[in-house]
């Protein structure tokens, strides 16, 4: 069960992340074939660099591909690209940024409720503690579940909505233009390297937990840690998919001001 949680942690980074992340790059090419070629030279390379960074790290092992698993790897990508020929990368990417979208609102809403609850039930907690003194672990626990759920579910949400914290030196009095040149630098640099290797690093750590059905240290505690931690891969989706969005309203802003 720990190899196969590992694997399709593993897998869903390399055989749907990394194609879905290069989509709205390969919009910057001339034309709907060059997109296509495009979308392969990026896929390939970021998996090669992966795959090397993988092996040279030492608390990371690389997957192992099976011949299936490959060749499924490839005829996805084939197929994608043949899309791309034909309908264009930058129609593509429009079309999945409206249901990814609507993914990570609706997540980032949900954990809205959650906060509503979190409030209501550390209240409860507090009264039966000093007014009647009672305390239940469980229902302590809870309100420390409830606060990593909010956050983890609401990551990519802050970022789609631009409600994170922003170092902002330059971004502030920037022309529209060069915020979108801006996000798109700080979306490939920085937010889907993260997500990748963070994603591949915490295959093990969640299996782990999963293999042992993880649970609290106190005896009448939430017996779901294992369910906590399996938020992590959960995040890491979300904010792929919110980094997704801004990649391709990025490139849709540069392509129309440069027309």
């Amino acid at each position: 069960m720990l190899t196969g949680i590992v694997d399709i942690l593993n897998w869903l980074a390399a055989g749907v992340m990394i194609p879905l992340m290069m989509l709205p790059l390969a919009s910057f090419a001339g034309s709907r074939r060059a997109a296509a070629i495009a979308e392969i030279a990026l896929v390939l390379g970021v998996a090669g660099a992966w795959f090397l960074f993988a092996k040279l790290a030492v608390e990371i092992d690389p997957p192992k591909a099976t011949a299936v698993q490959f060749c499924a790897a490839m005829i996805g990508l084939v197929v994608l690209a043949a899309a791309i020929a034909s309908a264009g990368a930058r129609s593509i990417a429009a079309a999945l940024s409206a249901p990814l979208e609507a993914i990570v609102r609706r997540t980032g809403h949900l954990a809205l409720y959650l906060v509503m609850l979190m409030a209501l039930v550390q209240f409860s907690a507090v009264i039966l503690r000093y007014v009647f003194g009672l305390n239940f672990i469980a229902m302590q626990e809870s309100v420390t579940y409830m606060h990593g759920a909010v956050f983890l579910l609401a990551g990519g949400y802050a970022l789609l909505t631009d409600d994170h914290v922003r170092v902002d030196i330059f971004y502030r009095d920037a022309s529209p233009r060069s915020k979108a040149m801006i996000d798109l630098a700080g979306t490939y640099l920085f937010l889907f390297p993260f997500c990748l290797v963070a994603l591949w690093a915490a295959g093990p750590y969640v299996a782990n937990s999963w293999a042992v059905r993880e649970g609290s240290m106190e005896q009448s505690g939430i017996k779901g840690v294992f369910l906590l931690k399996t938020l992590i891969p959960i995040y890491l989706t979300l904010l792929a998919c919110a980094g997704f969005v801004i990649a391709a309203r990025s490139v849709a802003a540069i392509k129309s001001r440069s027309v």
